[in-house]
């Protein structure tokens, strides 16, 4: 199929483009269908208010953990602070090494 669509483009562009149209209007109501329910599961996941619930208990039992070892409060939430800092800067260092590995290819 590829090698077909491959020839018709160099030999004759615009019944390719026709094609593609025909393909496009074919399969356009399957993949708005698809995109609705893909919005769908992201405005659920959005309104899911235990997700946030169990991260902040999460926070709170490590706040509460670094405290009854004997740490000051400022110093469990330095902790905490210092913890996201450098997830952000792992996930930046992720994100430019992909980048990266995509510009190369």
């Amino acid at each position: 199929m590829e090698e077909l669509l491959l020839r018709l483009l160099k030999e004759s562009p615009e019944s390719f483009v026709g094609l593609v149209h025909g393909y496009i209007e074919k399969y356009k109501p399957a993949v708005y269908e698809v995109g609705k329910e893909i919005v769908n599961v992201a405005r659920d996941y959005a309104n899911n208010t235990e997700i946030c619930e169990i991260a902040a208990i999460k926070k709170k039992n490590q706040f509460d953990a670094y405290v009854k070892v004997g740490f000051t409060e400022e110093q469990a939430t330095a902790f905490i602070l210092s913890d996201n800092l450098q997830l952000v800067k792992n996930m930046e260092k992720l994100s430019s090494n992909s980048s990266a590995k995509v510009n190369a290819k």
